[in-house]
């Protein structure tokens, strides 16, 4: 009971399939095709047609190429994650229902059921080789191929699903080459039959123009490629194709199927002629004595685990020697390598410290100056015997704040010995302030500009005219600018309502030159206009006045 109403609730979901939201129809295919068609075993033919019209009426309705290709692949991969009978029932259906509803496709929505044909064709061959390309399962799907589409007994016209299965199988066959002979006579020897017993002249064209046609080909310019010692890969289309076509013999084939009395009388010129191309192909391979075979194929499982790559010696010994936490599951080599770098760190922690703080003293001498040879050497043999007092704990050691300003003081001091020296032999007047004069570095910390601006300004007032040079400096400068410099005043009284004028700009300040008392800013009419205007005026009045004179003549005396 409980069976039959999940297939009811299921198939009561399929009208939402064609519905014209796309919400419902992304609802209705997640339950579908994710919980209820997975959990079947087995489906009754009428379910799934009225399911399949359903899914056929819900790509119908996809718009945009990304949603259509999303859905295409969504319903194409079932056939792979179906049970087997059902995931042949599926595809069976598939193809009634194309050829079924084939002519009701408008040439807008043609492309998006010819990428369904060829996905669907693409899992149809995954599904061979999912299963090891099986001679009994390749002859079943095979079978159902030809019985839903080539040799169907219904009234459908659906004849351009044929051509584009036909137009498209050798394409779709060609990722999975190479294969056994066996398995391709299955594949290809169907539609030798195909071609003898249809009687669509159309179809016929189709399969020997996108089939046959090209492995001929493929298979004469395989031999001139042999033939002109050139080296090809075997992967190319050249070598597959044509050594199929080299291989199989088919021109035996064709003359068994066109001599056969099943075929039609209007295939027959075809079957023959094909068999008159392949037969002289396979007579130059004879005559060249060049020898081709098909290649050793071994079909694996994709779901094979890998064979595992061991350990070196040397790799085993590294590990050994890490620490438990250091090999992870998924550890690799690159890992021990950035674990056995970092203990190198570790280990020369006291020679980088020593390093950073050299680093530290070459950026002070770019900005201070250049600093003593024989400070220098004390500083350095200062550094190396702390390095070696604290030894593989120097990591640990931190300077602070106290030590880093007994080093500025140090730097301070011969510095201002250096300034003292090169103002001795420059012979410097004793106005100019000295070096020692530079602020020096409390305990507590450095000093801020604001408290050295003070300090200067103190000392400055005690010294009194002696930094002359200072005061002069520091006298205050003035800058104008026509923007900062401007005062709107208001005029008054207001003028009327109807005239409103802008207020009068003045300016104020050391804009103001001597004698010039302050006003508002006005511009000057330009006097070209008032020139033109009047000789406009003159000219019209110089024609008025001869159109009097001209009508005073003309009147009779």
């Amino acid at each position: 009971m409980e069976a039959d109403t999940a297939v009811e609730a299921g198939l009561s979901l399929i009208k939402q399939l064609a519905s014209c939201d796309k919400s419902s129809r992304d609802r209705a295919l997640r339950v579908l095709l994710k919980t209820w068609l997975p959990a079947q075993l087995n489906v009754q033919d009428d379910d799934m047609r009225k399911l399949w019209k359903g899914l056929f009426y819900c790509l119908w309705h996809a718009d945009k190429v990304p949603v259509q290709t999303q859905l295409i692949d969504r319903l194409s991969a079932l056939v792979l994650s179906l049970h087997l009978p059902l995931s042949l029932h599926y595809f069976s259906v598939f193809l009634l229902t194309m050829r079924r509803e084939w002519s009701g496709i408008d040439a807008l929505r043609l492309d998006k059921f010819y990428l369904s044909i060829r996905r669907f064709m693409t899992s149809f061959f995954t599904l061979m080789r999912n299963n090891l390309w099986d001679l009994e399962l390749v002859k079943r799907l095979m079978g159902v191929l030809e019985e839903r589409t080539f040799f169907a007994d219904d009234k459908c016209l659906g004849n351009g699903v044929n051509y584009h299965i036909a137009s498209v199988f050798l394409e779709e066959l060609r990722p999975f080459l190479p294969l056994k002979a066996d398995v391709l006579e299955v594949l290809l020897v169907g539609f030798i039959r195909v071609s003898a017993q249809v009687s669509d002249k159309v179809l016929l064209g189709k399969i020997k123009s996108n089939m046959f046609d090209v492995l001929l080909g493929a298979g004469k310019r395989l031999l001139e490629v042999k033939k002109s010692g050139d080296d090809v890969e075997l992967g190319d289309e050249v070598v597959v194709f044509g050594t199929i076509a080299l291989k199989m013999g088919f021109a035996s084939k064709f003359y068994e199927s066109g001599s056969s009395p099943e075929c039609c009388q209007g295939n027959r010129k075809v079957l023959f002629g094909l068999h008159e191309g392949f037969m002289k192909l396979e007579k130059e391979l004879e005559s060249s004595g060049i020898e081709i075979s098909f290649p050793d194929v071994v079909y694996q499982d994709d779901e094979e685990v890998p064979n595992l790559v061991p350990l070196d010696s040397e790799e085993m010994d590294v590990s050994k020697s890490e620490p438990a936490d250091a090999v992870m599951a998924n550890g690799s080599a690159g890992k021990r390598l950035k674990k056995c770098k970092k203990n190198d760190k570790g280990t020369g922690g006291a020679n980088t410290k020593a390093e950073k703080k050299k680093k530290k003293k070459k950026k002070n001498k770019k900005e201070n100056g250049s600093f003593d040879s024989d400070s220098e050497k004390s500083s350095t043999d200062r550094e190396n015997e702390s390095g070696a007092t604290n030894g593989e704990n120097s990591d640990d050691h931190q300077v602070t704040g106290a030590d880093a300003f007994k080093l500025e003081d140090n730097v301070i001091s011969n510095l201002q010995m250096q300034f003292e020296k090169i103002a001795a032999e420059a012979g410097l007047d004793d106005d100019v302030p000295s070096a020692c004069d530079l602020p020096t570095v409390s305990d507590k910390g450095p000093i801020s500009k604001k408290r050295k601006r003070m300090k200067k300004s103190v000392e400055e007032e005690a010294e009194g005219g002696t930094n002359a040079k200072s005061g002069e400096k520091s006298a205050k400068k003035v800058k104008f600018s026509m923007k900062n410099n401007l005062v709107w005043k208001p005029q008054s009284p207001l003028p009327p309502q109807d005239l409103r004028l802008p207020p009068s700009a003045t300016p104020r300040g050391s804009a103001l030159k001597k004698g010039v008392p302050p006003g508002p800013i006005r511009e000057m009419p330009s006097p070209t206009k008032k020139v033109k205007m009047v000789r406009v005026v003159a000219v019209k009045k110089a024609r008025k006045a001869v159109k009097r004179i001209k009508k005073l003549k003309s009147r009779p005396t």
